[in-house]
């Protein structure tokens, strides 16, 4: 891998299903129950569609981001991609992967991709503490999934 690109991801099994975590991972009014990262989302869902994504760093400072939705796969995978207003200064692609692994369980990958200029100062401890964050991100998400039954 590049040192100008730095990839994070977390994944995690659990009992529920693919269009229950759909539904949760959709509703925008909902990420901050399960998201320690997410502070808002707002936008349409179809590919194409540009969100507002707040975000609370680990230092507790707040970003808002416009990212387009480039894969809107129900009960499979949502995906969005955006950039700086520097094009190669710091792009990323970020995506749910959701799949079924049968007897009522599944298996949620949540990953990003960095890359360009910028991506050479997310390694190491920034990145340790983005997987982390997205590793308590799919706890949570397995909790309410259980509690929707």
């Amino acid at each position: 891998m590049s040192l100008f690109t730095c990839e994070v991801s977390a994944e995690a099994e659990f009992p529920g299903s693919p269009e229950g975590v759909w539904q949760l991972i959709t509703d925008h009014a909902r990420y901050p129950q399960w998201h320690p990262v997410v502070v808002r989302v707002e936008g349409e869902l179809a590919v194409g569609a540009r969100q507002t994504e707040v975000v609370r760093t680990a230092s507790g400072r707040e970003l808002t981001f416009h990212p387009v939705l480039t894969v809107v796969d129900p009960g499979r995978e949502l995906s969005r991609a955006g950039r700086l207003p520097v094009p190669g200064l710091l792009d990323n692609a970020h995506s749910y992967l959701i799949t079924d692994l049968g007897d009522g369980r599944v298996r949620v990958v949540q990953r990003e991709r960095f890359t360009g200029l910028l991506a050479l100062f997310l390694h190491g401890r920034t990145a340790r503490d983005t997987e982390a964050r997205f590793a308590a991100a799919l706890g949570n998400l397995a909790g309410l999934a259980a509690l929707a039954g």
